[in-house]
């Protein structure tokens, strides 16, 4: 994962679930940007403290919203928030700290993983996303949104934030097919992603792409 590690800070989490988040790039523009048609399970991977679970139960009231989180501790807070407010629909879990991240066996296959500020988080955000699609059928979409690479005043350092441009060539790399790109906001863009024609599922020798990985650090 990311050398720096900005976003294990308590201070960074509780920020993502601020007034000002949602100035500087409102859910409703979120919801709006994406394709949601079809899916019934959504993986909501690296959930922090769930900017986006009241959104979810408002846009999706029969969806079921899988919160994937590698803190314990950020779990633990889910679950209270999830009893004290009353959030039917929603199971955090677990998933472990890895740079190709798959998913659980016991989560239902997702229709849709909606991967907000955290794939800028990996060494190389493409072999994320190759972990992350195979954990989909094929068809699954990979929704991303992260933050664009400019001077904000708020948020991530510039350094620890990755281009559209560069996401996109990632995607690119890992066989995947870039469905939809661009701007959100002034701070954040959205990718939508899937399986390209040529992207093999099942186990493959990752040894390489490991190797490798150090090239893609910004």
């Amino acid at each position: 994962m990311s050398e720096t590690e900005y976003y294990k800070s308590l201070k960074y989490q509780e920020y993502l679930i601020s007034s000002h988040r949602k100035e500087v790039c409102s859910p409703e523009d979120v919801y709006q940007f994406f394709n949601w048609k079809g899916v019934t399970n959504l993986v909501d991977f690296g959930s922090g403290l769930g900017f986006y679970f009241t959104e979810f139960r408002k846009w999706f009231p029969n969806v079921w919203i899988w919160a994937g989180e590698c803190q314990q501790d950020i779990i633990d807070m889910i679950l209270r928030r999830k009893l004290l407010e009353g959030l039917d629909n929603l199971t955090p879990f677990y998933i472990d700290q890895s740079d190709h991240p798959l998913l659980p066996e016991w989560i239902p296959v997702p229709e849709i993983i909606f991967a907000s500020l955290s794939l800028s988080t990996f060494p190389n955000p493409g072999l994320a996303m190759d972990g992350l699609i195979r954990s989909m059928k094929p068809g699954g979409r990979l929704l991303i949104v992260d933050w664009a690479k400019t001077e904000s005043g708020f948020g991530p350092k510039i350094n620890e934030k990755i281009s559209l441009d560069k996401m996109t060539f990632l995607a690119e790399e890992y066989k995947l097919e870039v469905i939809k790109s661009g701007r959100i906001s002034e701070y954040f863009y959205g990718l939508e992603v899937r399986a390209s024609k040529s992207f093999v599922y099942g186990y493959y020798d990752l040894k390489e792409e490991e190797d490798d990985s150090a090239i893609f650090r910004i």
